[in-house]
């Protein structure tokens, strides 16, 4: 399967992580918006656990990505947490990026250019420092296996600490 290739609506240095609330889904190239739909997808109860499974794992199949999933959704269930009572509507009709979706695909990209600091630098704040070693990793495989698709996510600009580096 290939990702929906019509071009984003922004520059890779438009994508600010302390401006994610003013980006949309729009804003996203194919696998950006496939990985904030399968963040939304995990992160949600759904009244048929088993129909939502065969969802995403179908969906993840179609894109080539099915030996990434259980890695996914360890990742999801450490990033947010519980899954909570989303409403379809809220949750697919939801235009807006929030910080988890785009500290995810930061820390992706990042993983995928070998920037490991800044990956880290983009999951401790979504994660205890322990979870986000564990992160890391999860997200470690399907930055590979994205890599292996020859599908790359955009670093996002991510604002400076005095002491990184």
């Amino acid at each position: 399967m290939t990702f929906d290739a019509t071009p984003p609506t922004v520059r890779a240095t438009e994508l600010r992580l302390e401006q994610c609330d003013r980006l949309t889904v729009c804003d996203l190239n194919g696998v950006e918006r496939f990985l904030v739909w399968g963040v939304r997808w995990c992160a949600s109860q759904h009244e048929d656990p088993g129909f939502a499974d065969l969802c995403l794992q179908d969906s993840f199949d179609r894109a080539g990505l099915s030996a990434c999933l259980p890695a996914f959704r360890r990742y999801v269930a450490m990033a947010h947490g519980a899954p909570t009572y989303c409403p379809p509507a809220a949750r697919l009709g939801c235009w807006r990026i929030n910080a988890l979706e785009a500290r995810t695909l930061h820390a992706l990209a990042c993983l995928q250019a070998d920037r490991f600091g800044d990956a880290w630098r983009a999951l401790t704040p979504v994660c205890s420092r322990t979870e986000a070693a564990r992160a890391m990793l999860a997200l470690g495989e399907i930055a590979d296996a994205l890599s292996g698709l020859q599908v790359r996510v955009r670093v996002w600009d991510a604002p400076r600490h005095p002491h990184s580096d």
